[in-house]
């Protein structure tokens, strides 16, 4: 008797799963370069709160000692230099991370060449970054170190990328049909969300590192005008029309008179007050935009925490950024408010970073069959029968292995 089996029909053969297994060990390793980014990105901005960026004077070492070995004496005696050698320390942490993730992803992720690449510019990311640190403080560059700060932040936001993308809640996830992957793909307002908050992020480093946090002293009114002046004769007068106990604690640099020498209090230039007028303008635009987005998500996915949680947050760090900014404003820029109001900035762009990946992958109520109720909350359950009422919750399952919804399935026979 012959007792060959036959080649399988490529045609009918089981599709391969699209993902990998969930193994949480990345996850939480993907997690943990997340966290230790922040706290590189807060202890950052501190550092340019309180103006410590050259505290201390060679890039890549300390006192003429590598960072890494730098005997505690030569950088614990001042603030400045212990939050700038904390800075470098966090950010060899924060590499070595990056590595690991790396390391992880092309063990455990062969097939997803998009997350491998990520992994790839990750770590490309991170040593350019490495780079223009140390050149920010060879050159005694501000250009350099508001570019700096800028991509620090969206070197934050592709690690909340790769903690998403080898998350459970991605993994488990069906394939989709490509009518929804393309609807998937017209939805351009997050992305258009997180591009006007890149640029804002951009104008907030530029107003941080130009010392024109406080070009407009006052809020809401800009030198209590609904305008500002925008003419440096106006500015001047502005300027000059402020109280002189207020003038010294908001105009602290004073400058000097090109013709007579004389030091008078002091002022900002046009360019400066443009710059910040600009921000304000952007953070009112951004707000309005935000809250509205946040109010359509609530109103298209009811019931569905995966879209819900991250789009309440985004809403609530929305708001505390813009009060942390009026209130930087009104304190004559306290360090503390300031270093506040730039690490919310990144907490809410890594936030509209992982709503928009969530938006990607669960389609809103209006896309959903009829006949598939949703539980308030369980969001994971639709998402895994999103595609059809019979296709099962196993990651391993995919829908050319899953019984068409117009069909019954066949029962099968077992042979001897």
């Amino acid at each position: 008797m012959n007792t060959t089996a036959p080649n399988p029909d490529p045609a009918t053969a089981p599709e391969q799963p699209l993902y990998p297994p969930y193994r949480r060990w990345v996850h939480v390793l993907a997690l943990l370069l997340v966290a230790a980014t922040f706290v590189l990105i807060a202890i950052g901005g501190h550092v340019t709160s309180k103006d410590a960026g050259m505290a201390v004077p060679d890039g890549f070492t300390t006192f003429g000692v590598w960072s890494l070995i730098a005997p505690l004496e030569t950088w614990w005696y001042d603030e400045g230099t212990r939050l700038e050698h904390s800075h470098r320390l966090k950010g060899y942490v924060v590499g070595s991370l990056t590595i690991a993730v790396l390391v992880a992803v092309m063990f455990t992720q062969r097939r997803r060449r998009w997350v491998k690449g990520l992994a790839w510019g990750l770590l490309a990311f991170v040593i350019l970054q490495g780079i223009m640190g140390i050149l920010r403080v060879d050159e005694v560059s501000i250009f350099l170190a508001g570019i700096h700060g800028v991509t620090g932040q969206i070197f934050f936001c592709l690690t909340v990328l790769m903690a998403t993308a080898v998350s459970r809640f991605w993994m488990s996830r069906p394939t989709d049909s490509d009518e929804e992957r393309h609807r998937r793909t017209l939805r351009i307002a997050p992305l258009l969300l997180l591009a006007g908050l890149l640029v804002q992020l951009m104008l907030g480093s530029a107003v941080r590192h130009s010392q024109s946090a406080l070009a407009i002293p006052d809020w809401p009114f800009h030198y209590g005008q609904v305008m500002p002046p925008m003419s440096q004769p106006d500015i001047d007068a502005a300027v000059a029309a402020v109280p002189d106990d207020e003038r010294a604690e908001r105009f602290a640099p004073l400058r000097v008179d090109a013709e007579t020498g004389e030091v008078l209090p002091g002022t900002y230039e046009t360019w400066q007050v443009h710059l910040h007028f600009t921000h304000r303008l952007g953070a009112y635009a951004l707000f309005i935009i935000g809250i509205g987005f946040a109010a359509w998500v609530w109103r298209s996915y009811p019931g569905q925490m995966a879209v819900l949680l991250p789009a309440t947050l985004f809403a609530i760090f929305l708001l505390l950024q813009v009060g942390l900014g009026v209130m930087t404003v009104l304190s004559g820029e306290h360090y503390t408010l300031a270093t506040s109001h730039q690490s919310v900035g990144a907490i809410l762009f890594a936030t509209a970073t992982w709503m928009t990946v969530r938006l990607h992958l669960v389609p809103p109520a209006s896309s959903r069959p009829a006949n598939i109720p949703v539980a308030a909350g369980d969001a994971t359950t639709e998402i895994f029968r999103k595609s059809s009422p019979n296709l099962d919750a196993d990651p391993a399952l995919t829908r050319d292995q899953a019984p068409s919804p117009a069909q019954d399935p066949q029962p099968q026979t077992v042979h001897a």
